[in-house]
Order: structure tokens, then sequence, then C-alpha cells
């Protein structure tokens, strides 16, 4: 899964939800997207940081949970190391991990993984249940996800749910940032898609920890002198249309 500034995604069809690492026919391009570069792989101690403060409460994932289906196959995309597909996988939810990093992809016979990129998904139409990303590669400003949109419409039956997560903004953590790392609800609107709101926070450890991650996003002069920061999400989700 990406970090809340941003980054990309894909994948192939496999063993539903057992281990498995299948070859992506897509190309990783990163090129014109205004982000953060992911940093998951060469920085794992601030990755760990980030998967423990990011979204302490968990509403996020449990959000997500109640709109996705009970059973089916259903694809994350921009998995990171796993941290919400394990977390949204059952006994009858298969999730299909992509991730276009492949030191991020954790072989741990839980989750199928699978590397690659959003716009070009080597799945058949129509073979998926459902599919969401949280903070990876549809992001609204400044770069556009149409390409990786269509794709979700093809892959996903028609009816299943496509679910987004992005920043709202008005809260602790984008103020922080010197430029805008929001979503633009009007973007997803015009593309079928509605917006729930989902209040959540950053939560620390330690100041420490708090220090080394809010510095490395927003700058180590930045004053960070709390372990709480709010945080507004929003859940952006529409229906398949098929192709």
């Amino acid at each position: 899964q990406s970090g809340p500034s941003g980054r990309v995604v894909l994948l192939q069809s496999g063993a539903g939800g057992q281990s498995c690492s299948v070859q992506s026919r897509g190309r990783r391009n990163l090129r014109g997207m205004a982000i953060i570069p992911f940093y998951g792989a060469d920085r794992p101690e601030l990755f760990g940081i980030e998967r423990h403060a990011m979204d302490r409460p968990g509403h996020v994932v449990e959000a997500l949970d109640q709109e996705l289906p009970f059973s089916g196959l259903v694809l994350d995309i921009g998995a990171g190391d796993g941290f919400t597909a394990h977390r949204l996988q059952t006994a009858t939810r298969k999730v299909i991990a992509v991730e276009p990093e492949r030191k991020m992809m954790r072989h741990d016979g839980i989750l199928c993984w699978s590397q690659g990129d959003a716009e070009h998904l080597p799945f058949a139409t129509a073979s998926l249940d459902a599919a969401y990303a949280t903070w990876a590669y549809f992001f609204s400003r400044n770069w556009s996800p149409e390409p990786g949109i269509a794709e979700l419409h093809r892959v996903v039956k028609p009816g299943g749910p496509l679910l987004i997560v992005d920043n709202l903004g008005d809260d602790d953590f984008c103020a922080l940032a010197s430029g805008d790392i929001t979503a633009d609800p009007d973007y997803w609107s015009r593309q079928g898609f509605g917006c729930d709101t989902i209040g959540t926070r950053f939560e620390f450890e330690n100041l420490t920890d708090a220090h080394l991650l809010l510095g490395f996003y927003f700058g180590a002069d930045g004053a960070y002198n709390t372990l709480e920061y709010s945080y507004r999400v929003g859940l952006f989700s529409s229906a398949s249309r098929g192709t």
C-alpha cells in the first residue's frame, strides 16, 4: 500500500488467495506523477512507522470491509507490503495484491502477489468481483488516472464495487504540506464516484517516530510536537460499468 502522498500499480490472476508469484505483462510508468516517490522498499523503518501510525483506529479498513463483497476475488492496487490486503482477506474473500516494487512483496503464504501497473491489468475482462486502491496511483490533481479507471471497469464484473481512498484535507495532517496533497472530489464526481468522508488520525508511538516520518514527508524543519494528527479521508466509490 502506498503512503498518504502517493504511488502506482497492477496484476495477473493467480490461485485465489494462495501464495503465488505472477509475472506482470504491464510496464511501470511514473512519468508526470505529482507525488512523493514511494520509499517503502529502501526505507523499511519509515514505512513501518507509517503503517502503524496512519489510520491508527482502523476506520479506513473498516469502511472498505463494509463495501467489499463478502466473497469473491478482490484486487488491491498498490498493495505495498500487503498491510491492508491481509486485513481484508477472509476465508471467503480472496485478495490479490498487486505492487510495482518487487522488494515490497511479502510471499508469506497468505496473499497472492503480482508485480505490475494499474494501466495494464493482465486480467480477463470481468474476471474480478471488486477492486480498491488506498493512496496509490489514482491521484486526481496534476495527474490523470483515467487509464487506470478504465482498466478497473474492464476487469471488474459489471456492478462490482470500485473503491479509491485518498486525502480530503482540512485536517492536521494535510495542513503540514506546503502544497495541495488532497483529492479533487469534483473530478471523482465527474467520473461517477460518490464520496464518503472517513474521520481518522495519524497516531505515533513517540515523538521520535513523528519527527522521522513527518520530517521525511514535509521537511525536517517542521515542528512535529504532538503524537496525534487529525486526518480526513475520502472513500470514493462507484460500480463497474464493464466494457
